[in-house]
């Protein structure tokens, strides 16, 4: 090992084919963990406008069917139900503003 090798200091990076020595930067350890998202609550993606709410409290909805519409940057976007449920709150109405990652509604 030379002098430069030995100023660095190695970290195990666990991964799923083994736990490797490595570099870390400070932006990938200070990053966000990644989290399974929860299907039971619905967010934008994208800030738009609410142009339907095709669904009220109470509504039993299958996987695929039209949640809600919303306009962003000149189209028209339709979510679709990601599970079969029951759906538990309505967080919007038509004609609100959303930024995205705003809970939009949620199942039981």
């Amino acid at each position: 090992m030379n002098k430069t090798e030995s100023a660095v200091q190695l970290e195990m990076l666990a991964t799923e084919n083994g736990s490797y020595p490595t570099t870390l930067t400070a932006k990938y350890k200070n990053r966000e963990p990644w989290a399974a998202k929860d299907l039971r609550r619905i967010v934008s993606f994208i800030p738009g406008t609410i142009t339907t709410v095709d669904v009220k409290v109470g509504d039993r909805v299958k996987e695929g069917d039209v949640l809600l519409t919303f306009k962003a940057m000149k189209m028209h976007n339709t979510y679709r139900s990601p599970i079969g449920g029951t759906v538990a709150r309505v967080h919007v109405a038509a004609g609100d503003v959303v930024a995205k990652g705003v809970l939009l509604l949620e199942f039981e």
